[in-house]
């Protein structure tokens, strides 16, 4: 094995390895994403839980929700079932549903064009360019 031989192999493994740390990079920064939202979730499940009864949502924690549920599960609130899961349905459309929105939303008007154009007046430094004056 001369040593063109090796540096190829050197550089093959140095590609393999940023790739393999891309996918990794990649693949945390989903998860993590993933999680934030999903803790989102829980405290806008719990927000909008306590605005249905009622009560100031803003006093609302991350346990409101699930200790509702355990508690609707376990029959101490039997006519909460509705409102539990309207609050948790509403609050995982809310805090997967809208980032999807706004990124897709931008994706779509990147490469649109204006409706009406741009269209203006050319001042005298245009008009002088185009040969008009």
């Amino acid at each position: 094995m001369d040593t063109q031989d090796l540096m190829l192999t050197q550089q093959e493994k140095r590609r393999r390895l940023r790739y393999h740390a891309l996918v990794l990079l990649v693949s945390v920064a989903a998860l993590m994403l993933a999680a934030a939202a999903l803790t989102a979730a829980l405290w806008l499940a719990s927000f909008f839980l306590y605005a249905s009864a009622h009560l100031n949502p803003l006093h609302a924690g991350f346990h409101a929700w699930p200790d509702a549920a355990l508690a609707w599960y376990d029959g101490r609130l039997p006519h909460a079932g509705r409102r539990i899961a309207g609050a948790a349905l509403f609050a995982l459309m809310l805090a997967f549903g809208a980032p999807a929105l706004g990124v897709c939303t931008l994706i779509e008007r990147a490469g649109r064009r204006r409706l009406y154009g741009s269209a203006r007046f050319a001042n005298e430094a245009e008009i002088r360019q185009a040969g008009l004056l």
